[in-house]
């Protein structure tokens, strides 16, 4: 039992890929044969779980390519972990019944995951599995406070591969006025290495969209990459709620922004998107309540406070004050 420990904490600190050894799943079901993979020259693998060893009288071997394929049909009783080794290596895997589904999933390394009530981390390939009961579930992934989620139909004795890329949306004001231009972004932790980014927008009739610097640039595996868009409202909106979709064919992936246009803005939309050296209103840049900000509102307490069609009270300007000595 010792002996058996110290190997699961080796073959599980080593993930996926073996010294020499290659395993493809990290759970196979009951009726599945067990395929591997060795270097020429590695020795015979041996697999054992508890008393029922797999000798290399079973194994059905064949070359491919620069390595040997190997191939065993396995007893059909044994659920549990078992391992394989070969001299240098040794590889744990699961086997479960064929009443269950098996989910693989690749995120970015370190992304929480979560599946029919089960959490795991991504390990360093970016890697998880969940063994589920049949039936439609809800998987999530999380990372640095992006997250993504999809629905799974998990059926039974089916193994099903997911990847899942990190993605939030977003609008640099949630409400807008007719005739103005708002920022879109969408910000993006991809779990592998993509040459460029394409994606299609989808907005309402009359409204236009226009790409920022990088838009289309490569995404690189584990790295936040934040793309823009300035979404361009017509004068003639009408005033109510809209949504702004988003597809990136080549990452599986697709979001969705929700956006409202009214013909006047609370004063915190005001104020916070306010360019002081313009001296006028774009909705386009980030909303943050700044110093120069506050100062410029302060001027209107008493007065109307333009975009708004009311009166700035102090009341108003003590909660941006707040929300300013509040911030980073």
């Amino acid at each position: 039992m010792k002996r058996l420990s110290l190997v699961l904490g080796v073959v599980l600190a080593l993930g996926r890929i073996g010294l020499g050894l290659d395993v493809p799943h990290s759970v196979f079901f009951l009726s599945e044969p067990l395929v591997l993979w060795t270097v020429p020259g590695e020795g015979d693998p041996t697999v054992s779980h508890g008393d029922a060893p797999v000798t290399s009288e079973t194994w059905d071997r064949a070359p491919a390519g620069e390595r040997i394929r190997w191939e065993a049909s396995l007893p059909p009783a044994g659920p549990g972990v078992w391992v394989a080794c070969t001299d240098r290596a040794c590889h744990a895997f699961l086997r479960v019944p064929d009443e269950v589904g098996v989910v693989e999933v690749q995120a970015s390394p370190g992304a929480l995951l979560t599946l029919a009530g089960q959490a795991k981390v991504a390990d360093a390939l970016g890697w998880a599995f969940f063994v589920v009961a049949p039936g439609e579930h809800e998987l999530v992934a999380e990372l640095e406070g992006e997250a993504s989620r999809q629905s799974v139909e998990v059926r039974p004795g089916e193994r099903i591969a997911r990847t899942l890329v990190l993605a939030a949306a977003g609008v640099s004001s949630p409400v807008a006025l007719p005739g103005h231009t708002v920022t879109l972004s969408v910000r993006l932790i991809a779990p592998r290495d993509h040459p460029a980014l394409n994606a299609d927008l989808a907005l309402p009739a009359g409204w236009e969209a226009s790409p920022t610097p990088g838009v289309y640039d490569p995404l690189r595996a584990g790295e936040l990459a934040v793309r823009s868009w300035r979404i361009t409202i017509p004068a003639e909106a009408a005033a109510g709620a809209y949504v702004v979709g988003m597809a990136f064919p080549d990452l599986g992936l697709e979001a969705q922004a929700s956006l409202a246009v009214a013909h006047r803005l609370p004063p915190r939309e005001v104020v916070g998107h306010w360019d002081i050296a313009a001296d006028w209103l774009d909705l386009s840049l980030p909303s943050v309540i700044t110093y120069e900000r506050l100062l410029w509102a302060a001027t209107f307490v008493g007065r109307e406070l333009p975009f708004t069609g009311r009166t700035l009270t102090a009341a108003d300007l003590e909660a941006l004050a707040r929300e300013w000595e509040g911030s980073p």
